[in-house]
């Protein structure tokens, strides 16, 4: 074999060796895999990357650790495990230099022999995980929508505050109290496809109540049935409310649910993404009527009057972010009428202006130390 032909053959070699050597480069992944709804380890979780020989099971802390070669990393990671929803991520997704925290869901099964769930009446059923034999009874509904489950959890969000731990299909309160129960409570709502239901979107909700030893209250006679009282009432209220004012739209001026050809009659009402009430109020016939309120995402209220089959009509008051009044109206026939008066948001007086149908008739003028600045009469 002549020199050049060696020489070749040596850097082929280098060339495929360093390539294979790059190919094979370790990374490593570990983490914890949780519970998701009792924030504990779990042991025995498989994480792998799927179709590859690479992947580990988690401890009995629910840690785990094991490297897989650069080959791997646009390949998907698959966590399961018995009696959780598995979960599966792209491996690029991942920031490989820090620890990861995976949640996993639990998997119900409903043990009552049940054909078919009552539509929004709360229950005591027994359910059991997958993942091991012990049964658990549940506060449950049904529902036909994940709307309907929204509203609710928006309801307990007005009763209960904002210190709430929201997940992807489920929330809880700590150390809250309800009526029924002396001491300090937590509870867990969660929601998923109602697999006992006949339509797709029907969604069933659960609810766990535990005492400050993570004892059941729903398990506990004592507390069971007014346990299901209390929430009844809360899923009541929800339904009272009418209906999401999302769900109305508005053609040619006149309201109508959405995908219905009739004008909406009844309440309806909104809330702000952080849980609190925005607005509140009525339709007749597609068109606004009686008492309308308002308010600020801060749950200062902002504006509340009356409609009159689509006007306003009668006393309007507005306030500030604050709290502080910012306008006192009086309305006819949808214009202003009568003595109306603006504030400064230090509560001096801004302006006193005297309508007729929406006509001005006259004003007075203030700055904010309560010097008058204009006087001016527009009949003159």
């Amino acid at each position: 074999m002549n020199y050049f032909k060696l020489f070749f053959l040596i850097i082929i070699l280098f060339f495929c060796t360093g390539e294979l050597t790059y190919s094979q480069e370790k990374n490593t992944l570990k983490g914890v895999v949780l519970s998701q709804k009792e924030e504990k380890g779990i042991q025995y979780a498989n994480i792998r990357i799927k179709d590859s020989p690479y992947g580990t099971t988690s401890d009995e802390a629910g840690k785990f650790e094991f490297s897989f070669p650069n080959q791997f990393l646009n390949d998907t990671l698959i966590i399961s495990c018995i009696g959780y929803k598995q979960v599966a991520l792209p491996v690029k997704n991942l920031n490989l230099k820090q620890n990861q925290h995976f949640e996993l869901e639990d998997s119900l099964i409903l043990l009552n022999e049940v054909i078919a769930m009552a539509y929004d009446f709360i229950d005591a059923l027994k359910w059991k995980t997958k993942k091991d034999d012990k049964s658990k009874l549940y506060l449950t509904f049904a529902t036909r929508e994940i709307q309907n489950a929204a509203n609710f959890i928006s309801i307990l969000k007005e009763n209960f505050g904002k210190d709430y731990k929201l997940k992807s299909n489920f929330i809880r309160w700590k150390k809250v109290k309800i009526p029924e129960v002396g001491e300090k409570i937590t509870f867990v709502v969660a929601w998923f496809r109602c697999p006992y239901c006949p339509d797709a979107e029907n969604i069933t909700v659960t609810i766990d109540v535990m005492d400050k030893k993570d004892n059941s209250l729903v398990e506990n006679a004592a507390y069971t049935k007014k346990l299901e009282k209390y929430f009844q009432n809360l899923l009541d209220k929800t339904f009272a409310q009418g209906v999401d004012y999302r769900q109305i739209e508005t053609r040619d001026s006149i309201a109508y649910l959405k995908k219905s050809t009739e004008p909406y009659t009844g309440q309806c009402y909104g809330y702000y993404e952080n849980g609190q009430k925005g607005l509140r109020g009525a339709y007749t016939n597609g068109v606004r009527d009686g008492l309308w309120e308002y308010w600020y995402s801060n749950g200062q209220k902002k504006v509340e009057g009356k409609y009159k089959m689509g006007e306003k009509t009668g006393l309007w008051l507005y306030w500030y972010p604050s709290g502080q009044l910012r306008i006192k109206a009086n309305y006819q026939n949808n214009e202003m009428d009568g003595v109306n008066i603006w504030y400064y948001e230090n509560g001096q007086k801004k302006k006193e202006a005297k309508f007729r149908n929406g006509v001005y008739l006259e004003k007075t003028e203030w700055d904010e130390k309560g010097n008058v600045i204009e006087i001016r009469n527009f009949l003159k």
